[in-house]
């Protein structure tokens, strides 16, 4: 899925969703931030159930001593 980077417009809109009202430079940090951190999101892959969690499926049983 290609998808265009997040104008500036977008992330602050966001930003408002999340309850942050930040002006200046701190809005400038964060809009450089997630400009960082967007590609790496992109890369997540979507449409998996919940259940695929890791957490949900790792069974530390497997990894006790045979007897």
């Amino acid at each position: 899925m290609d998808r265009s980077p997040a104008s500036r417009e977008d992330i602050m809109a966001v930003a408002r969703v999340a309850g942050l009202d930040l002006e200046g430079k701190y809005l400038d940090e964060l809009i450089e931030a997630y400009r960082t951190i967007e590609p790496m999101l992109l890369r997540i892959r979507q449409g998996r159930p919940r259940a695929d969690e890791p957490a949900h499926t790792f069974d530390p049983r497997k990894f006790l001593p045979r007897d």
